[in-house]
């Protein structure tokens, strides 16, 4: 009865935590941003507006304030 009752309690917990990594980021009010223009908006930080920084992913100057691209994700 107790292996029954601990292989029913082991199945829940790893069904749910699945299900939990599975759902995804969909309730978050982010806009959806790719790695480089997080990248390039830490690198702005601190700066004044104007100020010129290296891009870390293509080596491009990127003026400050970033412009923040909308990256399509397959959709």
């Amino acid at each position: 009865m107790s292996k029954l009752l601990i292989a029913v309690i082991g199945s829940v917990f790893l069904l749910g935590s699945a299900g939990v990594m599975a759902s995804g980021n969909k309730e978050s009010r982010m806009p959806p941003m790719a790695a480089q223009d997080i990248l390039n908006k830490m690198a702005c930080e601190g700066k004044k507006d104007g100020e010129k920084t290296k891009d870390r992913v293509d080596g491009e100057m990127v003026t400050c304030p970033p412009k923040i691209k909308q990256p399509n994700f397959g959709k």
